[in-house]
């Protein structure tokens, strides 16, 4: 009740006073946050602004904008700003997470000012000059590496590094955590008291403390530093120290600077492995004692040997398992080589940070350059074999996952109910293999739901997306864009599990040269006959049109037609159509019951009379069950002015 009364009044004293501004245009003296990246308009940045002045009054608080004149983190300038409230979309709750209640548009009438002397600036900017040094000391590609590992900073990381580290399911090595903080601080812990262990403490928590700011205080590292200082201040006082109510009151105090900060991906996932490492921890204590007891006639190495593999993996699965509904809920992908990639990776990550570290010092001093050179040589070598094995997990088959969002959530909300069905009658022993019966009958009803059924989703550019269209594991790519589309079409099918395109139809009028990287390409400037009908997938019918300014793609599944247009297509006896996925202009040629589009305001909108129009700003898809029903998923009736 606390909590929710916090809340409400957090809202009306903290959020309130600022989205009041939404509507208005105000003279701002801003500073560039140093989450600042570039922009899709050229010479401008995008991200976090924080706001001291407006219209020469003092003022404290932050708004995030698109597009504005800059170069790096830490810059002061006086402009103008329209203000608005943030569109809802899924990265609306992790802005308000961040303090971020309003989003600016830049007016004009930029001044630059001096630039910040903040703590933090220097602190990004040194951050920035290690993670340099770290690649000038190391390959290119694993000094970048080394950078996201040791320090977070993942500018320079390369896709196709982060894409592997995702499907193998330890994305969270590159995302500085908790595992970062306690195996750096960990260094400096004695394994017994002596006389200094008071001085030794408070060093180790300014080590925390300089370590939490250097990387820029993301929410998994506040939480992890502030559980290292509260079991410092325990340490320091001589009072025992509980993880799980360290853990509690660090919630609470994250909480309190900011009432949103619970709806951060980072801070749900960040304390739901700490959920999953502390069940890890009682069970392997009841093992200790009810399984492996000391007296027992199992060898002490043997029963140590046994006790310490137990203990790795129920840590990897259990925290695996408390986070995997976070990321179902939050629509993101899940491993199923993620188990199997912790227990062969996340071992070598102390090394590899140790020797970062001291790449770092000894290459600061000139005289020690070659004991800097064995170690960056020893830290390539071991970053080589790291990059290797996430590499070959990520190419395992069952690497890319993908879970239904709320068929899953189900299965795991069931789950969880059988888990306190059987706590309660204290039978948890039979928790087990009752747990994986009912596993195995939700995939399989699961498996047999989704059989036939076809899902086309628009990804891409909002105002010229793709159709992308799967069923029973096989893609068709109704291409329109350019190469973000494409990147964006790779992105969807990657975190769907289906990483190959097995047809690709080329809708644009002018086609440049791309690598598509397509089992089968057709292109409709490239046909000959105005008309073509092909079968694809299966049991649909794929109708290309190609005629004067314009090409049309009309997918036929049953009795429903779904048809996606490039240009402006003119033809002799309109189509009529269930669904009319538009993007730049409509069509007398189409008419359709439905327009499903991705953008608020379309050029076309005066055009639109009887048809129900329906808008989707994130990847809006529409289901169908051949001969039985469609369905849209991520849409929102527009009303007509």
């Amino acid at each position: 009740m606390a909590g929710l009364c916090f809340f409400a009044l957090y809202g009306v004293f903290g959020v309130a006073p600022v989205q009041a501004l939404a509507g208005q245009t105000h003279t701002c003296t801003v500073v560039v946050e140093t989450d600042a990246e570039t922009s899709f308009q050229e010479g401008r940045l995008r991200g976090t602004l924080r706001v001291q002045e407006m219209d020469g009054e003092p003022a404290a608080f932050v708004v995030y904008c698109e597009a504005f004149p800059g170069n790096t983190a830490g810059e002061c300038f006086t402009a103008q700003f329209r203000m608005e409230l943030l569109e809802e979309n899924r990265y609306t709750m992790n802005y308000k997470s961040d303090g971020v209640f309003l989003q600016a548009e830049y007016a004009g009438a930029y001044q630059p000012l001096e630039d910040s002397g903040a703590l933090r600036f220097a602190l990004f900017r040194l951050r920035q000059r290690w993670a340099a040094r770290l690649q000038r000391w190391l390959p290119s590609n694993l000094g970048q590496l080394e950078s996201a590992l040791l320090l977070g900073e993942r500018a320079d990381l390369s896709d196709a590094a982060q894409d592997a580290f995702r499907a193998a399911g330890v994305s969270h090595l590159l995302a500085v955590s908790g595992l970062h903080v306690a195996l750096l601080c960990g260094v400096f812990t004695p394994g017994r008291r002596y006389r200094f262990q008071r001085p030794l403490i408070l060093l180790r928590a300014a080590l925390v403390l300089f370590y939490m700011l250097l990387t820029g205080l993301p929410v998994s590292v506040q939480r992890a530093g502030l559980v290292f200082l509260l079991a410092l201040a325990g340490d320091f006082f001589l009072q025992p120290v509980d993880l799980l109510t360290s853990t509690g009151a660090v919630a609470v105090l994250l909480g309190l600077q900011n009432a949103y900060a619970p709806c951060d991906v980072g801070f749900q996932l960040s304390f739901c492995a700490v959920l999953g490492v502390q069940a890890a921890a009682a069970l392997s204590r009841w093992e200790h004692v009810c399984l492996w007891p000391e007296k027992a006639d199992t060898p002490f190495w043997l029963r140590k040997g046994l006790l310490a593999a137990a203990n790795a993996v129920q840590v990897t699965v259990l925290a695996t398992l408390a986070t995997l509904p976070v990321l179902i809920a939050h629509g993101m992908t899940a491993s199923g080589a993620g188990v199997l990639s912790n227990l062969l990776v996340v071992w070598m990550l102390r090394y590899l940070l140790l020797l970062g570290l001291a790449v770092l010092v000894l290459g600061a001093v000139s005289l020690l350059a070659p004991v800097a050179h064995l170690c960056s040589l020893v830290l390539a070598l071991w970053l080589q074999v790291l990059l290797q094995v996430v590499t070959w997990c990520a190419s395992l088959p069952l690497a890319h996952l993908y879970l239904p969002p709320r068929y899953t959530l189900l299965v795991l909300a069931v789950l969880g109910c059988l888990a306190l069905v059987f706590r309660l009658a204290r039978r948890m022993v039979w928790y087990l293999p009752a747990s994986l019966v009912c596993t195995l009958a939700a995939v399989t009803l699961g498996v047999w739901a989704q059989r036939d059924v076809v899902t086309i989703a628009l990804v891409g550019a909002a105002n010229n997306p793709c159709a992308v269209c799967t069923q029973n594991g096989q893609t068709l790519v109704l291409f329109r864009g350019g190469e973000s589309n494409l990147r964006a079409v790779r992105e969807y099918l990657t975190g769907r599990g289906l990483p190959d395109i097995d047809l690709l139809v080329d809708l644009r009028q002018e086609p440049e040269t791309l690598s598509f990287g397509a089992g089968m390409l057709l292109t409709l400037e490239e046909q000959e006959e105005p008309f073509t009908s092909h079968a694809v997938l299966d049991d649909v019918v794929l109708d290309l049109y190609h005629k004067g300014s314009g090409n049309l793609a009309v997918l036929g599944i049953a009795d429903r037609h779904v048809a996606v247009m490039a240009g402006h297509i003119q033809l002799e006896e309109p189509l009529l159509v269930d669904v009319f996925c538009a993007a730049g202009a409509l069509s007398d040629s189409v008419q359709s019951n439905t327009v499903l589009c991705c953008t608020r305001g379309p050029a076309w909108l005066d055009q639109v009379e009887g048809e129900e129009l329906l808008y989707g700003g994130e990847e809006p898809a529409l289901v169908l069950r051949p001969g039985r029903s469609m369905t849209y998923e991520g849409v929102e009736q527009l009303a007509l002015q």
